[in-house]
Order: structure tokens, then C-alpha cells, then sequence
């Protein structure tokens, strides 16, 4: 498990030990702090409650759930406890107290408390995140993210895969329909990774604007969107749905890994670009 702990270590912002850690697992050059701050400050967050919150923001339930297993351990949950650098540092202790258990019943709980941290709380979001991150990152941090990949595949090969959908997903609703919930809420969904299936960052609403040739400057992602939208509505949605219909397949890209959790980040990219055509159609 130190491999994921210094894995942990360098989703945190570079430091002392960052150059050590780049050497230690052969990761090249260690990342500037801009490089840092670009990815995980402005574009791809690395909090599991973004990905996994019906609102696509920080906070809320995604992130008391995870909390609760700081209080399985009889620990003060820290204020960011869905942080990817924390979920990962957990994840490794869990792995430990099932390896340093007295006896079988007392490793039997410590491996379902695994298994169920890993699908519940890492996988249902790690997989997307890990796929834009490939497309947004430097090549340190690339690299750090397929090996990260790797690790989780050999997670899934030791714990076995899982055939019932994480609390998150099964509660998760889908994009709704712009007629029946239009506006801001609309929006707000469209923004939401866990209701569309897509992941927008602030880099993708720019190239949007670049790709439309409409007025975009960088800003906050629901205003940039809203903007895009005020400009050309038809040519937005149909940017959006072409989104979509890629993060559908992306999504499946990830089927050896995820099972049924791919299939079902697939579907909502699915449902995500069926809804952008009709609400294109309804112009």
C-alpha cells in the first residue's frame, strides 16, 4: 500500500517530498506548481463529492457518506474527507487493517469494508475523472493517473468485481427533461457529471466558444455555459450533444475495470445526448 499513499501524496500540491516520490516511481520530472494549480484547481477538482453530487459542486451528501468511514475508524473526519488525496490515504489503511488482523472474522470485516470503500466510494467517480484527466493534464501528472489506473485494476482483481450499482449511482436521478425543468435547474444538471454522464471543465467551454467562433472568455462554468447558450442556442446543443455522444464511449472504455459502473456513466451520456437533440428539435 505505499504505492497509494504516494500516490495520496502527490495529488496533494507539490512539496518537499514531491521530487523524492517522482524518482521513486519513475514518474520523470516533478510538475511545477502551476501545473498543479491548472489541473487541479481550475479544471479537474479532486473532490469525489463534484462527480458524485447531484449538484456537481463540493460538499453534500456525496461527502458525509464518505465521512462515515473516518467514524467506522473511530476518527474525526478531516473537513475535506472526499479529497482524492485523503479517499486514497483511507482506502490504504483499510487495506492494512484487513493485513493485520488478528483473526478471520476481525479480516473478513476488514475486507468487506474494503471492498465496499473501493466500489462505493472510488470507482463510482475514479474512472471518468481519470479519463478527462488524461485529456487535461501535464505529462507528469498523466503518468501519475495511469498508474493509478493500474493500481485500481489490480484492486479490482483482488476484491472481484460487483454487480450491484454504489448508493450514489442507484440514487443519482438522470438529466431531466428541458421542457419539464428548464432554466437554471437545467443548467445546473448539464453541470452535474453524476446526472449527465459528462464532465465539463472550464477548458471544454472555452473550446466551445473556440469551436462556434462566439464570444467565450474563461469564467465560472455555469456562466460560460449560459452565455453560449444566450448567443446560439441551436449550435451550443449541438455541441453539447456531440459532447456527449464522445463521453458515452469513453465511458465504455472503461468496461474491463468498472462493469456495470461504466454501463451506467455510458447511459447517462446516452440519455444526456438524446435530450440535447429533442431540446435542439424544440427551438
Amino acid at each position: 500500500m505505499e504505492l497509494l499513499r504516494s500516490l495520496a501524496a502527490l495529488a496533494e500540491p507539490p512539496g518537499r517530498e514531491t521530487q523524492r516520490i517522482a524518482e521513486l516511481l519513475g514518474l520523470g520530472e516533478p510538475p511545477e506548481p502551476a501545473d498543479y494549480d491548472d489541473l487541479f484547481l481550475f479544471q479537474l477538482y479532486p473532490y469525489a463529492s463534484v462527480y458524485l453530487g447531484l449538484e456537481g459542486m463540493l460538499g453534500g451528501e456525496a461527502r458525509d457518506r464518505i465521512a462515515g468511514f473516518w467514524r467506522i475508524l473511530e476518527q474525526t473526519p478531516p473537513p475535506e474527507p472526499d479529497h482524492l488525496a485523503l479517499v486514497l490515504a483511507l482506502y490504504a489503511r483499510l487495506c492494512d487493517l484487513e493485513s493485520e488482523a488478528p483473526d478471520a472474522a476481525t479480516g473478513d470485516r476488514w475486507r468487506h469494508l474494503r471492498t465496499t470503500f473501493l466500489w462505493e466510494h472510488m470507482l463510482s467517480w475514479l474512472p471518468a475523472y481519470l479519463e478527462k484527466l488524461q485529456e487535461l493534464a501535464s505529462p507528469f501528472y498523466k503518468a501519475w493517473g495511469e498508474l493509478l489506473r493500474a493500481l485500481l485494476q489490480q484492486e479490482v482483481l483482488e476484491v472481484g468485481q460487483q454487480d450491484l450499482l454504489p448508493l450514489h449511482l442507484r440514487e443519482a436521478p438522470d438529466l431531466p427533461d428541458p421542457e419539464a425543468e428548464g432554466g437554471e435547474a437545467w443548467l445546473d444538471s448539464l453541470l452535474s457529471p453524476i446526472r449527465s454522464g459528462v464532465l465539463l471543465v472550464r477548458n471544454d467551454l472555452v473550446r466551445a466558444g473556440r469551436d462556434l467562433q462566439l464570444a467565450t472568455r474563461v469564467a465560472e462554468r455555469r456562466y460560460a455555459l449560459k452565455a453560449l447558450l444566450g448567443q446560439e442556442p441551436a449550435s451550443t446543443l449541438d455541441w453539447l450533444a456531440k459532447e456527449a455522444t464522445s463521453w458515452e464511449q469513453r465511458h465504455q472504455d472503461w468496461q474491463d475495470l468498472s462493469g456495470p459502473i461504466a454501463d451506467f456513466w455510458s447511459h447517462r451520456a446516452a440519455t444526456t445526448a438524446e435530450r440535447l437533440h429533442t431540446a435542439r428539435q424544440q427551438l
